[in-house]
């Protein structure tokens, strides 16, 4: 797969030692949403073969090989290959892109996982090219497990000189990190305003979906957000079930697009193979 703009603004970010480094501290679930679709489809999966997709460090291996042995977990980065390598010695890792699983056989998975928003990190049109391989390569009744971002939430409403406000504290103590946690997003505004005029000539938009600068990453990443209608629409088009399902990132409630999604963050979704 030819690397376009948008792999080589990601690229540089994700194959940072800094970035690879950050990724790798993370343990366990990202946010209830992800939590929820994972124990939903938990005891479906135990014992059948997973794929597991950018992978990254390796944060869902722990995971996803609790579940089965019959595992693959494959990142497009040959420094995110090597580190999920060395913190899990005895795991199926290999260097491998998302948009082109030619090494697959048809129906060879029962799941596959996409998660942490990460077929956010490529095109439009390369998205389009993901559901068409995750649908090949899974198996008749298999289940496509992502995370996307919300076209209508909040991230995409942030802007560089406008940093998201730090979590209010729950004890006094804590209001002094509070307001120190606000005053350094402020003093990053000037270089996070670089790095966005830097990436923001690449953003692009269509019906229900858009290419953008992301605040995470000191605004150096290029990230797709899509609305839930039109990805419901993208999945159908690939050939997935109509029904479905969806958490929200806050609670890991089921959502559907007629709820208010104004302030979800971001979708976990499980879409099936008839």
């Amino acid at each position: 797969m030819n690397p376009n703009e948008q792999d080589r603004v990601n690229q540089a970010w994700y194959a940072d030692p800094w970035s690879v480094d950050g990724m790798a501290r993370r343990q366990g679930f990202t946010d209830e949403g992800e939590r929820s679709a994972f124990w939903r489809i938990a005891d479906e999966m135990r014992g059948r073969p997973i794929l597991d997709l950018g992978v990254g460090p390796g944060r869902t291996i722990t995971l996803l090989r609790a579940l089965s042995a019959d595992y693959v977990g494959i990142d497009y980065l040959p420094t995110m290959v090597d580190a999920a390598r060395a913190r899990h010695p005895f795991a199926d890792i290999r260097l491998g892109d998302a948009r082109s699983l030619g090494g697959f056989a048809a129906g060879r998975f029962a799941l596959v996982a996409f998660s942490y928003n990460g077929i956010d990190s490529v095109s439009h049109a390369d998205r389009q090219r993901v559901l068409a391989e995750v649908f090949r390569v899974l198996a008749p009744g298999g289940v496509f497990w992502f995370s996307t971002l919300n076209l209508h939430g909040p991230a995409r409403r942030y802007r560089p000189w406008r940093p998201p406000a730090p979590r209010r504290p729950q004890r006094a103590l804590g209001w002094l990190r509070y307001a120190l946690e606000g005053l350094r997003g402020y003093a990053r505004v000037p270089a996070h305003w670089r790095h966005y005029r830097q990436v923001l000539p690449l953003a692009e938009q269509g019906e229900g979906w858009a290419v953008a600068p992301f605040f995470a990453g000191e605004w150096r990443l290029l990230t797709h957000y899509v609305s839930l209608a039109r990805q419901l629409t993208d999945l159908a088009a690939a050939g997935f079930a109509a029904a479905a399902e969806v958490y929200d990132d806050a609670e890991g409630r089921g959502i559907g697009p007629d709820d208010a999604l104004d302030e979800v963050f971001s979708f976990n979704l499980l879409a099936r193979k008839p």
